[in-house]
């Protein structure tokens, strides 16, 4: 189908993707304001999940933050604006049914070895990422890319995708080199999964496979990662001549590194502390989380959790309002699995609902009082807001096992914790799960059948109607789109395993010595917009 008539905008929304458009590149350099110049070093303390910088593999927050300095997308978010703006593409051009999309790059944009961004390193990096078949790779399902010519890539996807321009977004979809990445043993061929050896390249030091503002010069998943300016960016020049991101899982260490002029920025300091920091040397911002704290009850055979009774007394066992208050400043309710903040939200009055005494009385006349459940978290966990895992974790065996059940925690290691629930392994775990992307598509995830869903081994097969409205919100834009993620919303509630308990609010703190820092739709940082 032919495309239509080309509209230029600054941003995509997802209801102009359904009709073809074109942008401008406006988010990455190249423009006509001086370049600003290199101040020294930057630190940031962070509670590190970090395990690989290879964007074809990035699945942990760390990692998509460093990723942000060193590697480039086809599109980015600006600031906290949640639309769509050109970083490595020109412009994008859909068709009527948004399955044929049609992306122009720039023409400056270069790798930090030099070498010129080209459609042939899109196509390499996309499929590289398809075939790896690591965890971010189910970005690409249903998505066939192909290079038209020099500066042109075609995606064409097996169904609509109105939010296609969202997906461009995600740091797993950054683009490498292929010529370099190749040189290290790297492949895009259908058996990359056993067949590419470029994995520990993407950690030495100036490799030039990016095309970011920064390189890496070190990388520690365990103390810290540090990058220096590139300088021959193509962009903007750098704002620092070197970023440390250093690994602190304390909040008041944080604290104290940021009040004694150790680190510039913290990104962990949960509310009840930050709140009182704000001065004339420290600034303090909060945002609405993306992401949604959450139970997952697993389904599989013989798992107490996949009782029906035992589900439905958790969901009504719970005292909602108590755990935002363990939880402290900037804890809100979460209405549904769907954040508040995206599309397919729900109203306040439609958040899961507390009655222990329905809950006790559930599991008493069923004659289930006393069933054991395995309740798995990772105990050195803050990342998210520097919610402290074990004591929420805690308030919630209590209040469970004030209605009859039997719960026995397991804290362990995010790692271990993680790989557990990976595996499908646990019964009851406790996480969030951090978006790619401003899109709601990405809360699907949670769908029957779909990645988290598969997790508590929950099919497409005993829940169809929700797997098939997943399917037409994923497909269609506009008001019809957001109406089925709302009703997708409203039966996950009613059906689904997981347990909407919370959304926190993120919070940052910083020097006032660093201009222009916000955080992102996502509320992470991005490197290469800090100033």
């Amino acid at each position: 189908m032919a495309p239509k008539t080309l509209r230029r905008a600054t941003g995509i929304s997802s209801a102009l993707l359904v009709g073809a458009l074109a942008l401008t590149g406006c988010a990455g350099g190249g423009g006509s304001e001086a370049p600003a110049e290199s101040t020294g070093t930057l630190v940031i303390d962070q509670a590190f999940t970090a395990q690989s910088i290879d964007p074809a593999t990035i699945f942990q927050v760390t990692d998509a933050i460093t990723a942000t300095g060193v590697y480039q997308t086809l599109f980015t978010y600006i600031g906290d604006d949640p639309e769509p703006q050109p970083l490595l593409a020109e412009s994008i051009e859909a068709n009527d049914d948004s399955t044929q999309f049609t992306v122009v790059l720039r023409e400056d944009a270069t790798f930090a070895n030099g070498n010129p961004v080209t459609a042939d390193d899109v196509v390499f990096s996309l499929n590289r990422l398809k075939h790896l078949q690591s965890s971010p790779a189910y970005r690409m399902d249903g998505v066939t890319v192909a290079a038209a010519d020099e500066r042109t890539v075609t995606f064409t996807t097996e169904s609509p995708m109105p939010y296609f321009a969202h997906t461009l977004t995600a740091t797993p979809l950054s683009i490498v080199d292929d010529e370099t990445v190749r040189a290290a043993g790297g492949t895009d061929a259908e058996d990359a999964i056993d067949a590419d050896t470029a994995g520990t390249f993407f950690t030495e030091p100036a490799n030039g496979a990016g095309s970011g503002p920064y390189v890496l010069e070190a990388y520690d998943t365990n103390s810290q990662i540090v990058l220096v300016k590139n300088e021959d960016y193509w962009g903007e020049a750098p704002a620092y001549d070197r970023i440390v991101i250093r690994n602190v899982n304390n909040a008041q260490q944080q604290k104290a590194n940021i009040e004694g002029g150790e680190s510039q920025i913290a990104l962990d300091i949960p509310g009840r502390i930050a709140e009182g920091m704000a001065s004339d040397a420290l600034q303090v911002q909060s945002t609405s989380s993306p992401e949604v704290l959450y139970l997952a009850l697993s389904q599989a055979d013989g798992a107490p959790t996949s009782d029906p009774d035992i589900l439905e007394a958790v969901k009504l066992g719970l005292d909602y309002e108590a755990l935002r208050t363990i939880v402290g400043a900037g804890a809100v309710p979460a209405t549904g699995i769907i954040p508040t903040k995206l599309i397919g939200a729900l109203p306040e009055d439609e958040a899961p609902k507390s009655d222990p005494e329905a809950a006790k009385k559930l599991l008493e006349d069923a004659g289930k009082a006393g069933t054991e459940v395995t309740f798995d978290f990772a105990n050195d966990y803050t990342r998210l807001a520097g919610i402290d895992y074990n004591t929420l974790a805690q308030g919630i065996q209590s209040q469970l096992e004030a209605i009859g059940l039997k719960v026995a925690l397991n804290p362990t290691p995010t790692s271990t914790s993680l790989q557990n629930y990976v595996d499908g392994s646990t019964q009851m775990a406790m996480w969030s799960w951090p978006p790619d992307t401003a899109a709601p598509t990405d809360v699907l995830v949670f769908s029957a059948g779909d990645l988290l869903g598969e997790r508590v081994h929950w099919s497409a097969e005993a829940a169809p109607e929700i797997a098939a409205l997943a399917e037409t919100a994923r497909t269609t834009g506009g008001d019809a789109g957001a109406e089925a993620f709302t009703e997708w919303n409203r039966l996950m509630n009613e059906q689904s395993p997981f347990v909407p308990l919370l959304e926190p609010s993120f919070y940052l703190v910083a020097s006032s010595g660093v201009e222009q820092i916000s955080h992102d739709p996502l509320a992470t940082i991005n490197l290469s917009q800090i100033r």
